[in-house]
Order: structure tokens, then sequence, then C-alpha cells
């Protein structure tokens, strides 16, 4: 099988990590080599793993993680692909690896460049992230892998405000700040009747 790109995404509280875990729950039952990469700045979950959460009693909880690495460079990055060997990466959060931290098009280039060389092995790379902000804007490198991807999964949430299909995500505060970590205390998934743009 030739290298393949898989794109799973959605907006907040659709079930992103839910989804990446159980492909990488399947893919250690098949005894795939798995090398999974987070972004530094996502630290709800702690450094270490990346994980399913879910609402429970009005709060957020872990309800089944798999171990990651935190990345905050590029060459942090370069650093974990060639020193491990795997047949799956994943990269979860993938719409952090932009400014300021990572600059876009290099993140995009890496991606190309493992698909490109691995591209007549059973290869994967399986990427999770926001296709938008809160503002209903493209998110940082999630456009373009979107465009690349082989396979796409496009995940919808609940409307916190009606129970509608929710495609967005709706700040409640924060500093106006395109790129502000959060959960439960800063987010909700909304539906477009109900989506409040720069709501601050």
């Amino acid at each position: 099988m030739p290298a393949k790109l898989e794109v799973i995404t959605g907006p907040m509280f659709s079930g992103k990590s839910a989804e990446l875990i159980r492909l990488l729950n399947r893919a250690t039952y098949a005894r795939k080599k798995i090398l999974v990469i987070k972004p530094s700045i996502d630290h709800r979950s702690g450094e270490n793993r990346i994980a399913e959460r879910a609402i429970k009693n009005g709060k957020s909880a872990v309800v089944e993680d798999f171990p990651a690495f935190s990345i905050g460079t590029l060459e942090e990055f370069w650093h974990l692909v060639n020193k491990n060997d795997f047949d799956v990466l994943a990269i979860d959060e993938a719409q952090f690896f932009t400014q300021p931290w990572f600059v876009s098009v290099d993140f995009i280039a890496a991606v190309q460049e493992l698909l490109d060389k691995h591209s007549q092995e059973d290869f994967r790379i399986i990427i999770a992230g926001l296709d938008m902000t809160a503002q209903m804007e493209p998110f940082g490198p999630m456009p373009q892998l979107l465009a690349m991807a082989d396979e796409v999964t496009k995940l919808t949430a609940v409307c916190f405000n009606c129970g509608a299909t929710a495609r967005y995500t709706q700040i409640l505060g924060g500093t106006g700040e395109e790129i502000q970590v959060g959960d439960l205390d800063l987010y909700e998934a909304r539906c477009r009747k109900c989506h409040v743009k720069n709501k601050t």
C-alpha cells in the first residue's frame, strides 16, 4: 500500500481526539509501530499523552488517553521522527503548528517530505485538528493539510445553545488572541445560527 495522509477535523467537542485514539488502538492491534506528536502549548491533558475528553457533570474529564511526545519546534519534530522507527505517525491539535510557534508552510513541507520518502510503503500519517478558528476563519496549516489528504473525516458536535448540529467553535471570553488553549472554561460548540463572531 502506498503512503497515506488522513485528516480528522471539526469543531471543539466533536470527538477528534477520540477518533484519533480509536485509529491508533486499531493500529496497535495490527502490531504497527506508532509515533504520536502533539504541540507543547496544548497542556490540557499533560505533556506525555493525548486524550479523549467527555463532559460529565458540567466538567471536562479524560475518558481514554494514548502516549505522546510534546514538541515546540520543527527541530524537535525532526529529532523525534529521525530517531524513531514507526509505521504510523499521529499528530494531534495540528492547528497549533503555526506562528508564533511554528511556520505553517514548514510544517506542511515536513508532512509532504515524509509522505514522499515513504511513498511506496505501508505508511500512514494521521492528523487531527480544528479546521476553523472561533472567528470561523481557516486555522493554521489545516486548510492545506485537508487539501493534501487522501482521506478526510469531518466531525460535528452538538450546539451547546440549542442542541442542533454544530460545526463551529464559540469563544466565550479570553484575551482576544487567535490562539488560546482552553476547554469548557473558554469554548463551546455552536451551530451556524447560534454562533457569534468576535465574542469576548
